[in-house]
């Protein structure tokens, strides 16, 4: 399924954002790069669910032993096998464009970290 692209105004904004509070784009945090390919991504993933949220499994495995979630949608979408759910979940919360909340993981019924975009940033 393709994604519907994100705005260059809402793009702009959240890049604006994640800039102040991190001096510039890309840079490192927690052994990963986050770039503006990472930033958009994941908000266009958030944004084609639902209820614009997904668990976090952050799983530092290949894509075909992640479970269904924000790792594993970023990991398709930019053809990698680094876990950034729970980096880039982290730096889109501080900057205001994502809740970090608890849900429930469909295959264990367990609760587990998840974000959710905020509904000023969907489209």
């Amino acid at each position: 399924m393709k994604s519907k692209a994100i705005s260059d105004p809402v793009f702009i904004s959240a890049c604006k954002r994640i800039e102040e509070l991190y001096g510039g784009i890309p840079f490192k945090e927690r052994g990963i790069t986050v770039s503006s390919e990472l930033i958009k991504a994941t908000i266009e993933i958030l944004n084609d669910e639902t209820n614009k949220t997904l668990p976090q499994n952050c799983r530092n495995q290949t894509i075909e032993k992640t479970p269904y979630g924000l790792d594993y949608k970023i990991k398709e979408r930019l053809n990698t096998n680094l876990r950034t759910a729970n980096i880039i979940s982290d730096i889109l919360h501080k900057a205001g464009i994502v809740t970090v909340i608890d849900v429930i993981n469909p295959a264990t019924g367990r609760n587990v970290k998840g974000t959710k975009l905020l509904q000023e940033w969907c489209w």
